[in-house]
């Protein structure tokens, strides 16, 4: 998620692909200090494009103050299944994780390309809604930028991701099963 200062509702076109965007309402999974939390109901402009979800600045920070303090109480709690990434790649194996964007003998740091500060190599982790149920992904290779927090990965990675963001059904498998607190976005005071 991308924030941005642009209030909902006004035409705004995707600063890293150029498509329009449209008003939305998102469920945004987040990984805390206490755990993962899912935030529903939260307004957002995403771009037809790219699929980069916008938020205004007022709604980035009641998400922070959340994501801080969660002094409200859940919704409710789901389960959901956590998965190590290379077990879910078509190659058994576990590759070697290198550099994205460098040559394999390079040791150049990457710039990221938002914030222009530089990045370091980390495995991260994400979520994917599949068949309306939420699932984890730990131990994926990326980039991370220092100040931004936002992730980059190398193509074999993307094209994991972007295969596992198209299931029809929940893999086999799971390393782990997890609880996680669901918060409404209305139950943040502003």
């Amino acid at each position: 998620m991308t924030k941005d200062v642009k209030q909902p509702g006004c035409e705004l076109r995707c600063k890293y692909c150029g498509y329009d965007t449209e008003d939305d309402v998102i469920e945004a999974f987040f990984w805390t200090d206490n755990g993962p939390i899912v935030i529903e109901g939260v307004p957002a402009r995403l771009c037809k494009g790219c699929g980069e979800q916008f938020l205004d600045e007022q709604i980035t920070q009641r998400i922070q103050k959340l994501l801080k303090s969660p002094t409200a109480e859940p919704e409710r709690q789901i389960r959901i299944s956590v998965y190590d990434l290379p077990q879910l790649e078509s190659v058994g194996k576990r590759r070697q994780f290198h550099s994205i964007g460098a040559n394999k003998d390079s040791q150049a740091s990457l710039r990221c390309k938002y914030c222009e500060s530089e990045t370091v190599e980390e495995l991260v982790k994400s979520a994917f809604w599949v068949d309306g149920q939420l699932i984890a992904i730990e131990n994926i290779p990326a980039q991370t930028c220092q100040e931004c927090k936002a992730q980059f990965y190398d193509d074999e990675t993307a094209e994991t991701i972007a295969r596992l963001d198209k299931l029809k059904a929940v893999p086999d498998g799971a390393r782990r099963e997890a609880t996680v607190s669901v918060f409404s976005l209305g139950s943040v005071a502003h």
